[in-house]
Protein backbone atom coordinates (compact mmCIF):
# COMPACT_ATOMS: atom_id res chain seq x y z
CA UNK A 1 0.00 0.00 0.00
CA UNK A 2 3.29 2.41 0.26
CA UNK A 3 2.58 3.89 -3.65
CA UNK A 4 -1.33 4.23 -3.17
CA UNK A 5 -0.95 5.51 0.63
CA UNK A 6 1.93 8.13 -1.20
CA UNK A 7 -0.51 9.10 -4.26
CA UNK A 8 -3.05 10.38 -1.34
CA UNK A 9 -0.23 12.43 0.07
CA UNK A 10 0.42 13.79 -3.28
CA UNK A 11 -2.20 16.02 -3.48
CA UNK A 12 -0.64 18.15 -0.73
CA UNK A 13 2.95 17.58 -2.89
CA UNK A 14 3.75 14.82 0.16
CA UNK A 15 5.10 11.12 -0.62
CA UNK A 16 5.02 10.08 2.86
CA UNK A 17 2.43 7.22 3.25
CA UNK A 18 1.63 7.83 6.71
CA UNK A 19 0.49 11.98 5.46
CA UNK A 20 -1.85 10.28 2.85
CA UNK A 21 -3.12 7.83 5.59
CA UNK A 22 -3.81 10.69 7.72
CA UNK A 23 -5.54 12.42 4.60
CA UNK A 24 -7.33 9.51 4.41
CA UNK A 25 -8.08 9.68 7.66
CA UNK A 26 -9.74 12.77 7.46
CA UNK A 27 -11.89 12.13 4.56
CA UNK A 28 -13.22 9.39 6.60
CA UNK A 29 -13.95 11.48 9.05
CA UNK A 30 -15.91 13.86 6.83
CA UNK A 31 -17.94 11.36 5.05
CA UNK A 32 -17.04 7.55 4.44
CA UNK A 33 -17.92 7.65 0.80
CA UNK A 34 -15.20 9.91 -0.27
CA UNK A 35 -12.79 8.22 1.64
CA UNK A 36 -13.70 4.77 -0.48
CA UNK A 37 -13.61 7.07 -3.68
CA UNK A 38 -10.54 7.83 -2.66
CA UNK A 39 -8.94 4.57 -2.28
CA UNK A 40 -10.64 3.08 -5.69
CA UNK A 41 -9.29 6.12 -7.98
CA UNK A 42 -5.58 5.70 -6.32
CA UNK A 43 -5.51 2.00 -6.62
CA UNK A 44 -6.66 2.09 -9.86
CA UNK A 45 -4.13 4.02 -11.10
CA UNK A 46 -1.36 2.68 -9.16
CA UNK A 47 -2.24 -0.44 -10.82
CA UNK A 48 -1.89 0.53 -13.89
CA UNK A 49 1.10 2.44 -13.19
CA UNK A 50 2.45 -0.90 -12.19
CA UNK A 51 1.31 -2.98 -14.74
CA UNK A 52 1.90 -0.51 -17.42
CA UNK A 53 6.02 -1.00 -15.37
CA UNK A 54 6.18 2.83 -15.21
CA UNK A 55 9.39 3.98 -13.54
CA UNK A 56 9.21 2.49 -9.68
CA UNK A 57 10.74 5.36 -7.89
CA UNK A 58 7.85 7.73 -9.44
CA UNK A 59 5.63 5.00 -8.81
CA UNK A 60 6.29 4.48 -5.41
CA UNK A 61 6.62 8.32 -5.06
CA UNK A 62 2.96 8.43 -5.89
CA UNK A 63 3.22 10.37 -8.81
CA UNK A 64 0.75 8.42 -10.76
CA UNK A 65 -1.92 8.25 -8.52
CA UNK A 66 -3.08 11.74 -6.93
CA UNK A 67 -5.10 12.54 -9.74
CA UNK A 68 -6.74 9.00 -9.82
CA UNK A 69 -7.24 9.79 -5.49
CA UNK A 70 -8.81 13.58 -5.73
CA UNK A 71 -10.67 12.45 -8.88
CA UNK A 72 -12.21 9.53 -6.62
CA UNK A 73 -13.07 11.87 -3.98
CA UNK A 74 -14.79 14.76 -6.13
CA UNK A 75 -16.47 12.74 -8.01
CA UNK A 76 -18.47 11.26 -4.53
CA UNK A 77 -18.44 14.64 -3.30
CA UNK A 78 -20.47 15.64 -6.38
CA UNK A 79 -22.20 11.94 -7.18
CA UNK A 80 -24.15 9.97 -5.26
CA UNK A 81 -23.04 6.54 -4.59
CA UNK A 82 -23.34 3.70 -6.83
CA UNK A 83 -22.47 0.97 -9.08
CA UNK A 84 -22.06 3.92 -12.04
CA UNK A 85 -19.68 5.93 -9.95
CA UNK A 86 -17.23 2.84 -8.76
CA UNK A 87 -16.88 2.44 -12.51
CA UNK A 88 -16.41 5.92 -13.52
CA UNK A 89 -13.56 6.32 -10.42
CA UNK A 90 -12.12 3.01 -11.24
CA UNK A 91 -11.72 4.57 -15.31
CA UNK A 92 -10.85 8.03 -14.02
CA UNK A 93 -8.55 6.49 -11.96
CA UNK A 94 -6.77 4.33 -15.37
CA UNK A 95 -7.59 7.11 -17.35
CA UNK A 96 -5.33 10.13 -14.87
CA UNK A 97 -2.20 7.45 -14.77
CA UNK A 98 -1.81 7.30 -18.95
CA UNK A 99 -2.33 10.74 -19.11
CA UNK A 100 -0.08 11.80 -16.01
CA UNK A 101 2.80 9.41 -17.81
CA UNK A 102 2.35 11.08 -21.35
CA UNK A 103 2.69 14.62 -19.56
CA UNK A 104 5.84 13.75 -17.49
CA UNK A 105 7.82 12.57 -20.88
CA UNK A 106 6.37 16.18 -22.31
CA UNK A 107 8.39 17.21 -19.27
CA UNK A 108 5.22 19.29 -18.01
CA UNK A 109 3.51 18.64 -14.10
CA UNK A 110 0.46 17.78 -14.46
CA UNK A 111 -0.44 18.90 -10.93
CA UNK A 112 -4.22 18.36 -10.63
CA UNK A 113 -5.36 19.69 -13.89
CA UNK A 114 -6.20 15.89 -14.89
CA UNK A 115 -8.76 16.03 -11.78
CA UNK A 116 -10.35 19.36 -13.13
CA UNK A 117 -10.86 17.65 -16.63
CA UNK A 118 -12.16 14.03 -15.17
CA UNK A 119 -14.87 16.63 -12.94
CA UNK A 120 -16.10 18.70 -16.27
CA UNK A 121 -16.26 15.36 -18.17
CA UNK A 122 -18.49 13.60 -15.37
CA UNK A 123 -20.43 17.08 -15.65
CA UNK A 124 -21.16 16.74 -19.11
CA UNK A 125 -21.85 12.93 -19.52
CA UNK A 126 -22.65 11.78 -15.96
CA UNK A 127 -26.21 11.80 -15.83
CA UNK A 128 -26.48 10.56 -19.12
CA UNK A 129 -24.25 7.11 -17.99
CA UNK A 130 -26.39 7.04 -14.29
CA UNK A 131 -25.13 9.05 -12.17
CA UNK A 132 -27.10 11.43 -9.81
CA UNK A 133 -25.83 14.41 -8.77
CA UNK A 134 -25.32 15.31 -4.64
CA UNK A 135 -24.61 18.66 -5.26
CA UNK A 136 -27.37 20.20 -3.04
CA UNK A 137 -25.50 18.37 -0.39
CA UNK A 138 -22.04 19.85 -0.27
CA UNK A 139 -21.58 22.17 2.55
CA UNK A 140 -21.67 25.82 3.28
CA UNK A 141 -17.57 25.95 2.84
CA UNK A 142 -15.42 28.24 4.48
CA UNK A 143 -16.35 30.91 6.09
CA UNK A 144 -14.46 34.09 5.95
CA UNK A 145 -15.37 35.10 9.46
CA UNK A 146 -13.97 32.05 11.02
CA UNK A 147 -10.27 32.30 12.68
CA UNK A 148 -9.82 28.73 11.31
CA UNK A 149 -10.55 29.89 7.83
CA UNK A 150 -6.80 29.39 6.53
CA UNK A 151 -6.90 25.62 8.05
CA UNK A 152 -10.27 25.02 6.48
CA UNK A 153 -9.28 25.87 2.66
CA UNK A 154 -6.12 23.56 3.16
CA UNK A 155 -9.02 20.89 3.99
CA UNK A 156 -10.84 21.61 1.30
CA UNK A 157 -8.23 21.37 -1.40
CA UNK A 158 -8.59 17.77 -0.82
CA UNK A 159 -12.66 18.35 0.16
CA UNK A 160 -11.88 17.96 3.89
CA UNK A 161 -14.57 20.08 5.04
CA UNK A 162 -13.95 21.42 8.45
CA UNK A 163 -11.31 23.49 9.82
CA UNK A 164 -10.41 21.00 12.98
CA UNK A 165 -9.26 18.19 10.37
CA UNK A 166 -7.92 21.12 8.04
CA UNK A 167 -5.46 22.11 10.98
CA UNK A 168 -4.08 18.77 11.03
CA UNK A 169 -3.69 18.08 7.76
CA UNK A 170 -1.14 21.42 8.08
CA UNK A 171 0.34 19.77 11.26
CA UNK A 172 1.04 16.91 9.30
CA UNK A 173 2.46 18.76 6.68
CA UNK A 174 4.63 21.63 8.47
CA UNK A 175 6.02 18.71 10.58
CA UNK A 176 7.50 17.04 7.71
CA UNK A 177 8.09 20.07 5.53
CA UNK A 178 8.31 22.88 7.99
CA UNK A 179 8.88 25.36 4.48
CA UNK A 180 5.66 23.88 3.05
CA UNK A 181 3.61 24.14 6.07
CA UNK A 182 4.61 27.63 6.24
CA UNK A 183 3.39 28.40 2.90
CA UNK A 184 0.60 26.40 2.69
CA UNK A 185 -0.75 28.34 5.84
CA UNK A 186 0.55 31.86 4.05
CA UNK A 187 -1.20 30.79 0.67
CA UNK A 188 -4.93 30.60 2.71
CA UNK A 189 -3.79 33.67 4.54
CA UNK A 190 -3.13 35.35 1.48
CA UNK A 191 -6.41 34.76 0.03
CA UNK A 192 -8.27 36.03 3.33
CA UNK A 193 -6.56 39.35 2.99
CA UNK A 194 -7.22 39.74 -0.53
CA UNK A 195 -10.98 38.74 -0.26
CA UNK A 196 -11.26 41.21 2.82
CA UNK A 197 -9.90 44.03 0.86
CA UNK A 198 -12.11 43.09 -2.22
CA UNK A 199 -14.78 43.33 -0.58
CA UNK A 200 -14.13 46.82 1.50
CA UNK A 201 -13.59 48.08 -2.15
CA UNK A 202 -16.21 46.25 -3.92
CA UNK A 203 -18.93 46.11 -1.07
CA UNK A 204 -21.42 44.90 -3.85
CA UNK A 205 -18.74 41.45 -4.92
CA UNK A 206 -20.12 38.03 -3.87
CA UNK A 207 -16.74 37.70 -2.16
CA UNK A 208 -18.03 34.90 0.01
CA UNK A 209 -19.14 32.72 -2.84
CA UNK A 210 -15.55 31.74 -3.87
CA UNK A 211 -14.01 32.28 -0.28
CA UNK A 212 -13.49 28.56 -0.33
CA UNK A 213 -12.12 27.59 -3.97
CA UNK A 214 -10.41 31.07 -4.10
CA UNK A 215 -8.50 30.23 -0.41
CA UNK A 216 -7.80 26.33 -1.83
CA UNK A 217 -6.69 27.70 -5.16
CA UNK A 218 -4.15 29.65 -3.24
CA UNK A 219 -2.88 27.16 -0.50
CA UNK A 220 -2.19 24.84 -3.29
CA UNK A 221 -0.49 27.48 -5.91
CA UNK A 222 2.21 28.79 -2.92
CA UNK A 223 2.30 24.58 -2.09
CA UNK A 224 3.34 23.99 -5.62
CA UNK A 225 5.59 27.11 -6.44
CA UNK A 226 7.45 26.10 -3.32
CA UNK A 227 8.27 22.75 -4.03
CA UNK A 228 9.31 23.88 -7.94
CA UNK A 229 11.50 26.62 -5.66
CA UNK A 230 10.07 29.37 -7.06
CA UNK A 231 11.41 32.73 -5.44
CA UNK A 232 8.93 34.12 -2.67
CA UNK A 233 7.98 36.76 -4.92
CA UNK A 234 6.47 34.11 -7.50
CA UNK A 235 4.66 32.45 -4.79
CA UNK A 236 2.83 35.27 -3.63
CA UNK A 237 2.02 37.01 -7.29
CA UNK A 238 0.88 33.11 -8.27
CA UNK A 239 -1.37 32.82 -5.10
CA UNK A 240 -2.81 36.09 -5.93
CA UNK A 241 -3.76 35.23 -9.28
CA UNK A 242 -4.95 32.02 -8.99
CA UNK A 243 -7.36 34.47 -6.46
CA UNK A 244 -8.13 36.67 -9.34
CA UNK A 245 -8.92 33.31 -11.47
CA UNK A 246 -11.21 32.03 -9.21
CA UNK A 247 -12.84 35.47 -9.06
CA UNK A 248 -13.01 35.94 -13.13
CA UNK A 249 -14.42 31.87 -13.74
CA UNK A 250 -17.11 32.19 -11.27
CA UNK A 251 -18.41 35.29 -12.73
CA UNK A 252 -18.31 33.16 -15.89
CA UNK A 253 -20.16 30.67 -13.93
CA UNK A 254 -17.73 27.98 -14.75
CA UNK A 255 -17.29 24.34 -12.22
CA UNK A 256 -13.49 25.24 -11.83
CA UNK A 257 -12.41 23.29 -9.07
CA UNK A 258 -8.65 23.39 -8.75
CA UNK A 259 -8.00 25.34 -12.36
CA UNK A 260 -6.45 28.43 -10.94
CA UNK A 261 -3.87 26.65 -9.26
CA UNK A 262 -2.88 24.39 -12.38
CA UNK A 263 -2.99 27.61 -14.48
CA UNK A 264 -0.91 30.18 -12.22
CA UNK A 265 1.39 27.38 -11.50
CA UNK A 266 2.18 26.36 -15.16
CA UNK A 267 2.24 30.23 -15.98
CA UNK A 268 4.95 31.20 -13.03
CA UNK A 269 6.89 28.06 -14.03
CA UNK A 270 6.83 29.35 -18.17
CA UNK A 271 7.99 32.79 -17.26
CA UNK A 272 10.59 32.19 -14.75
CA UNK A 273 13.94 30.44 -15.12
CA UNK A 274 14.97 27.24 -13.53
CA UNK A 275 17.48 29.27 -10.98
CA UNK A 276 15.15 31.87 -10.06
CA UNK A 277 14.93 30.53 -6.53
CA UNK A 278 14.90 31.39 -2.97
Amino acid sequence: MRSPLAGIGQIYFQSSPLFGLLLLGCLYLSAPALAAGCLLGVCAASGTAWTLDYPQAEREAGQYGFNGALSGVGLCAAWQFNVALLCWIALAGMATALLTRAMTRWGWPPLTFLFVLVMWLSTAAGPALGLTSRMSEVGAGCGMASPGYAFCVIGQASFVGAAAPGLLLWLALARGRKHLGAWGLAGGGLAWAVLSLASLALPAAPVAAVATAAGANSALTALGLSVHERHWRWRCLGAVTSIGLCACFAALGLDFYTLPFVLSVWLVLAVTAQNDVA
